[in-house]
């Protein structure tokens, strides 16, 4: 039997959604306030104590504008959340009870079991059971299991208990997702530094998305590492936590923007990879041209706006593309395209892209940088890194 629901009752959505209208009227009233504030100033000042007053209030001025920003961020999210609807599928009871008995057979005690199917079709199943002898079992037994009786591949979800509990508890398992991806990386430090200021992350975060991360910090050595691998490390969080890239991305400017010993400013190449679906999504902020390539095809995918840091609202690249089995996304560092302007020419690069048949997505990585390196005769001028990620069809390939 299928019947139609939300995971959240009609009070708990009415509550949320109240949550979301008070963080937007408080943002509201941060930018009702910066109005006065500026409208109050006076032109004629002309004392160094009455000008240095005026900057702070600009200031001033300005992390309100940034805050007001983080939480309408945060009101979108929890607005989003709010208004998602699931459906929630029960199982017949013939088929229940074969699975209660099957499992009963292998040490598990099965008191309820059903499934809820998000907006984008795939499924979780939601499994309240408990271990009845002695031994370990795990999670991913119990996946294995249910895959066989439904007939479906599942997964434990990340954050479930590793091994079945002598109590009832509630597991997850995720249909596993149609694609799964690999990522290689090959990277060279500028000639007169010991440490690179190009860093990148590779991680799941939500329900089948893998986020593919690559940050340049402005400048070369400690601090451009500092600066990128904070960018990267707060963009990890805000996935994690549940916020969208582009209002991640905002949230990130803002901190950067009110200023710390580690802040300044750096560029993000953002690509995350719907692994249900099979869809990239690309978030470029002061990024480097990056390539999408389908066998000896090559597309690049260009972005024309300033790092993160530099202006209250950051300019963001916002593309989407539909991958297919055996495609290639690479992301690149601005060193890749200093070095190129020595040799060939950064034109050159897509062409060199296309001629290039190596399948191990690290290789690849490193044939970029080789002939790269060849063309600015081995003299790093900028650190370099060469991000690939080759994603497949899971049922093609195992």
């Amino acid at each position: 039997m299928v019947v139609e629901a939300t995971l959240l009752q009609d009070y708990s959505k009415h509550k949320l959604l109240e949550y979301a209208d008070s963080f937007r009227e408080l943002a509201d009233s941060f930018l009702e306030d910066n109005c006065v504030k500026e409208t109050s100033e006076d032109a004629e000042m002309t004392s160094q104590e009455e000008r240095q007053i005026m900057i702070w209030n600009r200031q001033l001025s300005e992390q309100r504008s940034v805050f007001a920003g983080q939480l309408r961020e945060v009101s979108q999210m929890i607005e989003t959340v709010a208004k998602e609807n699931c459906r929630i599928e029960y199982l017949e009871e013939k088929k229940y009870r074969q699975i209660v008995k099957e499992l009963r057979s292998e040490g598990i005690q099965i008191n309820s079991l059903i499934f809820v199917q998000a907006d984008d079709n795939h499924r979780i199943c939601s499994a309240s059971m408990r271990s009845t002898r002695r031994g370990v079992i795990s999670a991913e037994d119990v996946a294995g299991y249910l895959s066989v009786l439904l007939n479906i591949r599942l997964i434990p979800w990340k954050n479930s208990s590793y091994y079945i509990g002598v109590t009832d508890e509630i597991y997850l398992f995720y249909e596993e997702p149609a694609y799964h991806v690999l990522t290689g990386v090959a990277k060279a430090t500028k000639e007169t530094e010991k440490i690179s200021g190009d860093n990148y992350e590779i991680f799941e975060y939500g329900e089948g998305c893998t986020a593919v991360l690559l940050s340049d910090g402005m400048g070369s050595g400690e601090q451009a590492y500092k600066s990128s691998s904070m960018v990267l490390d707060l963009m990890q969080r805000f996935l994690d936590t549940g916020f969208s890239p582009r209002a991640s991305v905002q949230m990130i400017n803002g901190a950067l923007l009110t200023g710390c010993e580690l802040s300044g400013s750096s560029t993000l190449d953002c690509c995350s990879i719907d692994l249900y679906q099979g869809i990239c999504r690309l978030c470029k902020v002061g990024a480097a041209p990056s390539f999408l390539k389908r066998d000896n095809m090559v597309e690049q995918i260009s972005s024309h706006n300033l790092p993160l840091g530099l202006m209250g609202t950051p300019e963001m690249e916002y593309q989407e593309r539909k991958l297919e089995d055996g495609d290639y996304i690479i992301l690149l560092s601005d060193g890749i395209y200093d070095a190129m302007n020595r040799g060939l020419g950064e034109g050159a690069l897509s062409e060199i892209i296309s001629r290039l048949q190596t399948k191990n997505p690290n290789e690849l990585a490193n044939d970029i940088l080789r002939f790269v390196l060849q063309q600015c005769r081995g003299q790093v001028k900028d650190d370099m890194t060469v991000l690939v990620t080759g994603i497949w069809e899971r049922s093609r390939r195992e």
